[in-house]
């Protein structure tokens, strides 16, 4: 955002005053481009480019169930003197049984997919398991000249390892392929269930499903005190001011007969 003047480029997202909470500028003495802030009130777009997350925590049921015997059997055995102590307490059996010790990076979420389950997560992460299972096995030479990394016709232990692993990588894949789709069947089923009679959600979820989300951010813009949402005359604002930029800069730094306006060099 320039400092200068409220341009238009500020007011892409900004002027959308129907969602606008808040908004302005960061003044700073680095540059002229100020950091631009704001807050809306809107609903994520789940059909953008899904952003992968890193998950440090579980909190998957047996987790939970983990956590509160943990903290049941601390308190008990504890004596607990003041607020602090049961904090630290409160603190250490939460890290205990809900922090992961190497994070996960994920797409998923409950934005992109509500209907993944904790079920659904630990098979497959089980399923990354047996993955890297099979591609170690597949990375062991067989000493008969067998190239197929998985097993071939060649019956050696290698290649009988190679077969294992991998079949039992493909038959889990398979079979959470279809528990995958049929969680996101029933859960999309109980959605048109929950919109049954009205045919405007419906539509909605019809379209969601399809990836046809209208935009939940439309482009407003205030042009001489009004707002104003039409594309072309959007587009025709922004064409006048870039087509403006080099005249003004001209009469700027440019004297009456053409030469460039310089400022002296402080001695």
């Amino acid at each position: 955002s320039r400092g200068i003047n409220a341009e238009y480029g500020d007011n892409i997202i900004t002027n959308d005053l129907d969602k606008l909470i808040t908004s302005g500028t960061v003044g700073n003495k680095i540059t002229h481009h100020h950091p631009l802030f704001l807050a809306l009130n809107t609903e994520l777009d789940t059909n953008s480019v899904k952003i992968k997350h890193v998950q440090h925590y579980d909190y998957c049921n047996s987790n939970v169930e983990k956590f509160v015997n943990e903290l049941s059997l601390n308190l008990k055995n504890l004596v607990i003197n003041d607020f602090d102590c049961f904090a630290d307490t409160f603190h250490h059996s939460y890290e205990k049984c809900f922090r992961l010790e190497t994070p996960k990076i994920s797409k998923r979420t409950m934005q992109n997919n509500p209907w993944i389950t904790p079920g659904i997560i630990t098979s497959v992460d089980h399923c990354h398991k047996l993955y890297d299972k099979w591609v170690k096995a597949r990375k062991i030479k067989c000493k008969l000249g067998e190239l197929d990394t998985k097993g071939g016709l060649c019956h050696c232990p290698v290649c009988n390892t190679k077969r294992k692993e991998y079949t039992s990588y493909k038959n889990f894949r398979k079979e959470l392929k279809n528990v995958k789709e049929l969680a996101q069947t029933t859960y999309n089923k109980n959605k048109f269930n929950e919109a049954a009679g009205d045919s405007k959600k419906t539509w909605q979820l019809i379209n969601k499903i399809r990836g046809k989300d209208k935009r939940q951010i439309k482009p407003q813009f205030i042009i001489d005190n009004e707002k104003v949402t039409s594309r072309r005359v959007i587009a025709n604002e922004f064409n006048k001011y870039f087509v403006s930029l080099a005249p003004k800069l001209n009469e700027h730094y440019l004297s009456t007969t053409g030469e460039l306006k310089v400022d002296p060099v402080p001695s």
